[in-house]
């Protein structure tokens, strides 16, 4: 499964909550996707900045 990271995060907090597997958790550094990432998507769709991206390398494998 490829995985997703967020990037240039203005903080509104709409993926943390749309996430369905709540698998966005906010750190000291910003936000960061955990394991618990299903690949649904659904933050990338929700985030009015398109700070969330796919990454097409599977977990795992970098």
């Amino acid at each position: 499964m490829a995985g997703v990271t967020i990037g240039a995060c203005q903080g509104c907090g709409a993926c943390l909550l749309t996430c369905p597997v709540h698998a966005i958790r906010p750190t000291p550094a910003g936000l960061r996707v955990t394991d618990r990432c299903t690949g649904c998507l659904e933050c990338l769709e929700i985030c009015p900045v398109d700070a969330i991206r796919v990454d097409p390398e599977p977990r795992g494998e970098r």
